[in-house]
């Protein structure tokens, strides 16, 4: 089973203003941006270690996900959610042959 994030976070998404407040960073001073590039690095890995831990998306973006099959006829769980759309469903075959699936075929069931 593999999950690729396919779309990274946006820097205008991250709360780099709001850290900086939290942290109570001096302002006024010439290399006030100094730091903005290290603080982004902290955020992004905070939110990984985050939606690691809890299997929960905080920032809206595309995954992809391949597994070797699935669990049951009647559904199979994703590893992150929430999910808001399905772009793509395709199996691929031993020889690497992929068949999309139409994808009036699935639904998504809302998570707890």
């Amino acid at each position: 089973m593999m999950l690729i994030e396919e779309t990274t976070v946006p820097d205008a998404a991250l709360p780099v203003d709001a850290f900086k407040s939290h942290l109570r960073q001096g302002t006024g001073f010439a290399e006030v941006d100094l730091q903005t590039a290290v603080l982004k690095g902290f955020l992004r890995a905070a939110i990984a270690a985050i939606e690691a831990r809890t299997g929960k998306a905080l920032i809206s973006r595309l995954f992809s996900w391949m597994l070797p099959g699935w669990r049951s006829r009647e559904g199979q769980g994703l590893p992150v959610a929430p999910v808001g759309d399905l772009v793509q469903v395709a199996l691929i075959d031993a020889a690497a042959a992929e068949t999309e699936l139409p994808l009036a075929r699935f639904r998504l069931e809302p998570d707890s």
